[in-house]
């Protein structure tokens, strides 16, 4: 008992002096780690001094252009899933800015000044500048809804439209010195920038088309001489000019600038001082100018809607032949026709937005002009027939609605022009594609058997029956199984068109204008009958209110669409004598050759 209370005492006391040993070491420790370690002080921050981050957009990885692939029947499934670009925050600040400028812009007693300072105060004049510079860094599909607001001032919105471009062009033109020189006045609305890129047309065939050049002179300032359409008169102007040879570059005329003159709608400059913007590249600023063309789309279904509400009010309270004039099936027939246009334009437009803001870097140059040609055909004829109805009782309001349409579907450029630029970038997209197979069909002696076996391959295509691929509906709701496999008809008939049109034409098929006309307006009825039956889809999916008249007005429009595109490639297949087009550019060569209507008068006679 005493050896084993000896044992246990030294065992005890090993212990207690190595754990006292480690208690030693681990405070010299902590006491040595204290005297190694700073003090933390207490920092005091200016909140106030923090710079603003950059907004940044969760994009996509870049896609193949999506139109240009239609052109050879290729169809990018993912996109007929509607895009959706705003997260709640910023639809909740965009519905919040939209909710302002509605209520002056919808109230009729409000004065242009009052507008001009409620678009001041919501920053809609920096709209597309960064935050950094105390804009909004809006993306397209947030200037879309912001243009549709302003819009019942039609001067303010076509002024807005403008300036937003032209600050988009000077964000990557200009220097960061020059560029911060104008962007503080540009960007509280003090002043604003207006386009001047079309010219008036030749007058004489040995006139060139772009007579607006720029020079260097002796001081190395470059100078400006020609003219443009122009609007405006006060403020800065973008002018787009020749220099060397047919390189163009784009010229910023600050206010006040010596050698300007207006007449009427155009601007004359005469050595005028110009600021170049030598940062951007030719194809940047093709892509930027091409944004206005999905503004103006916007404004022109603005002014259709405008035309539709007036409509409304004009025949609710009254009645014809005992009966109200809102139950006549003629009136309710063109205004449902005008609400499909409106659907159809409203469906392109954001469709095309998403397209812009939801990849990276993407090519939807086409898809824009598209936008414009869909509501500059489609809406300028229905608001004829719109304006038919009250057009005696109502005539000084119907001539500004009809004057303001006109000028939206004419401004800049004509109908032809927009689809000449559509069907030329299709063929052109097309034509790398298929050039190996174009060349060996307009030479079949040489390749007999590829001959043969384009032959079988294309005898569905012959028959106007080709076989449905693509499987469309696997992406839609199936309620639209029917109207996705009227879209996918229309899609495989693409290739066959523009396969056609290269191998009968050749090198010249950029001059086969009425053909290159109808494959742009079968392309733009394409793009128009993809997005309502993605938003269609969409709408019902999520379970949106009245979403099951959206899918009504998605079949119907599909179904009345894929009869126009048929036609439409039907004659580019048939060619220029069963479609006729011979006999209609022959008669209007003999006119212009003699300036009559060649034709005698009915009561005319050789004897009597």
């Amino acid at each position: 008992m005493n050896i084993a209370r000896t044992l246990c005492v030294k065992q005890l006391n090993g212990i207690s002096r190595t754990v006292s040993r480690k208690i030693g070491f681990t405070a010299t420790n902590y006491e040595a780690t204290n005297a190694v370690q700073p003090k933390i002080q207490e920092e005091k921050f200016d909140f106030e001094d923090l710079q603003v981050i950059e907004r940044t957009e969760q994009r996509k990885p870049k896609i193949p252009p999506f139109m240009k692939d239609v052109f050879v029947s290729v169809f990018q499934r993912d996109l007929l899933a509607y895009p959706e670009i705003l997260d709640k925050e910023e639809t909740e600040s965009m519905e919040k800015r939209a909710e302002t400028l509605d209520k002056v812009f919808q109230d009729k007693t409000k004065s242009k000044e009052e507008r001009r300072n409620v678009l001041k105060s919501t920053k809609m004049y920096a709209a597309p500048v960064n935050w950094t510079r105390n804009g909004l860094a809006a993306n397209q599909t947030e200037s879309i809804r912001y243009l549709e607001t302003v819009s019942p001032d039609f001067e303010l919105a076509h002024e807005l439209s403008d300036h937003w471009v032209a600050l988009r062009a000077l964000q990557h033109g200009l220097t960061a010195e020059q560029y911060a020189a104008v962007i503080d006045e540009l960007s509280t609305g003090d002043a604003t920038v207006t386009l001047c890129i079309k010219e008036r047309i030749a007058e004489r065939l040995a006139q060139p088309d772009f007579r607006t050049t720029a020079t260097l002179d002796a001081q190395g300032v470059w100078r400006i001489t020609g003219e443009k359409l122009c609007t405006r008169g006060d403020g800065f102007m973008l002018v787009l000019c020749k220099v060397e040879a047919d390189h163009l570059k784009a010229f910023l005329v600050h206010p006040g600038a010596t050698g300007v003159t207006f007449d009427g709608n155009f601007v004359h400059f005469q050595k005028t001082i110009g600021t170049p913007l030598p940062q951007i590249p030719n194809a940047d600023l093709g892509k930027i100018f091409g944004i206005s063309r999905l503004h103006a789309a916007t404004l022109c279904r603005c002014q259709l809607k405008y035309a539709i509400s007036k409509i409304v009010e004009y025949v609710k309270p009254r009645s014809f032949s005992g009966k109200p004039l809102a139950e006549l099936s003629t009136i309710r027939a063109i205004v449902g026709e005008s609400l499909l246009h409106v659907y159809a334009s409203e469906s392109t437009e954001y469709f095309t937005a998403g397209l812009i803001d939801g990849y990276v870097d993407p090519d939807a140059e086409l898809e824009m002009a598209m936008c414009r040609n869909y509501i500059n055909s489609r809406g300028l004829f229905s608001l004829i027939n719109l304006l038919e109805i009250p057009a005696l009782e109502e005539e000084e309001e119907c001539k500004k609605i009809f004057d303001r349409m006109r000028i939206l579907a004419s401004g800049g450029e004509s109908l032809d022009g927009i689809n000449t630029f559509i069907a030329l970038n299709g063929i052109h997209h097309a034509g790398k594609i298929m050039a190996e197979e174009i060349k060996q069909i307009r030479n079949p002696l040489m390749h007999p058997a590829f001959i043969i076996k384009k032959a079988l391959s294309n005898r569905h295509q012959v028959k106007d029956e080709p076989k449905l691929t693509l499987h469309l509906s696997e992406h839609l709701h199936p309620t639209l199984k029917p109207a996705s496999d009227q879209l996918e008809y229309c899609v495989l008939r693409m290739r066959f068109a523009c396969e056609t049109l290269m191998s009968r034409h050749g090198m010249e098929v950029s001059v086969a204008y009425m053909e290159l006309k109808r494959l742009a307006e079968a392309a733009t009825l394409i793009l128009a009958m993809t997005s309502v039956l993605a938003r269609a889809s969409r709408a019902y999916c999520i379970g949106l209110r009245n979403a099951e008249i959206e899918m009504k007005l998605a079949t119907c429009f599909v179904s009345k669409t894929i009869s126009e595109v048929r036609q439409l490639i039907l004659d580019i297949d048939n060619g220029e004598f069963l479609n006729h087009d011979r006999f209609k550019v022959e008669f209007g060569r003999k006119v212009l050759d003699t300036n009559t209507v060649l034709v005698e008068r009915p009561t005319s006679r050789v004897f009597w």
